[in-house]
């Protein structure tokens, strides 16, 4: 059974738009844009906002997992009824503006973008709208009970897409970023998006475990090459360890990030 659900309308949706459109910006070096996406997310989802505490609803969902099942359903009663609780006027009234600037500064094909996790938010969405039928209701809330009592796994989600969309979506990512990001590309860039929304503490986390891997990386390859004598490569290889070594005494800025991107990339090329 198929329900309608106006995405525009979902504030999860909205900011997930907003994240993809700046991970692309960043991606394609495009500073103003960022800047542009950088400053639409701060004026709408700043502490207190009210588009902030309904993402915030959102959320308390999307990170639950493994709960009992009795849990499960007591807890999304209880977060539908904070959904409720909050200004919903005030909300729709945030969301319109909202709409207008990212279809004003962004684009409208904003709200095209593929969000792999479109069809969680979606539910919930759907399990908050007080419209609903109750046979309706029904089937959203056991699919959600499903999501909140099993531990979630992208490739899981990943599965349900059938071969014409994900041809559909591969051929869409690889226009927009112009070729395809390896895992850990894919995994730093969203920590660096997130990093703007919980004061970076995800991101060192992540840069410590990564760069403590490139290292080894590095450092492994450094020594085929000696061995194999290519001392040009080797020679610049070292240059490449003494720079991450020097990461750990620097503040985290973009230019860090970038750094880091560049040398994923090297890394897998020298491996090739």
């Amino acid at each position: 059974m198929k329900m309608k659900h106006n995405k525009k309308r979902n504030t999860a949706f909205l900011y997930e738009c907003l994240v993809k459109e700046l991970t692309k910006s960043v991606v394609r070096q495009q500073n103003q844009r960022k800047k542009q996406i950088i400053s639409i997310i701060k004026e709408f989802f700043h502490k207190g906002s009210p588009l902030k505490q309904d993402l915030d609803v959102y959320r308390s969902v999307m990170e639950s997992k493994r709960l009992p099942k009795d849990i499960a359903q007591r807890f999304l009663f209880e977060t539908r009824k904070d959904f409720h609780d909050l200004d919903r006027k005030s909300i729709f009234n945030q969301q319109t503006i909202l709409i207008k600037t990212i279809n004003e500064t962004i684009s409208p094909a904003a709200f095209a973008n593929f969000i792999s996790n479109y069809k969680n938010i979606a539910s919930i969405g759907t399990f908050f709208d007080s419209k609903l039928k109750a046979k309706s209701r029904l089937i959203v809330e056991t699919r959600l009970i499903q999501f909140l009592t099993k531990e979630k796994l992208i490739k899981e989600e990943m599965k349900h897409i059938d071969n014409l969309t994900y041809k559909t979506f591969v051929n869409k990512f690889n226009e927009t970023y112009e070729r395809t990001l390896r895992k850990e590309q894919k995994d730093l860039l969203t920590n660096y998006i997130v990093s703007f929304s919980d004061n970076g503490l995800g991101l060192k986390s992540f840069l410590n475990e990564e760069i403590s891997r490139l290292k080894k990386e590095v450092g492994a390859i450094t020594e085929t090459q000696k061995s194999a004598k290519n001392d040009g490569i080797s020679s610049k290889l070292e240059r490449v360890l003494i720079k991450l070594d020097k990461f750990s005494n620097i503040p985290i800025t973009e230019q860090l990030v970038k750094d880091i991107f560049y040398i994923q990339d090297l890394v897998e090329e020298v491996k090739k």
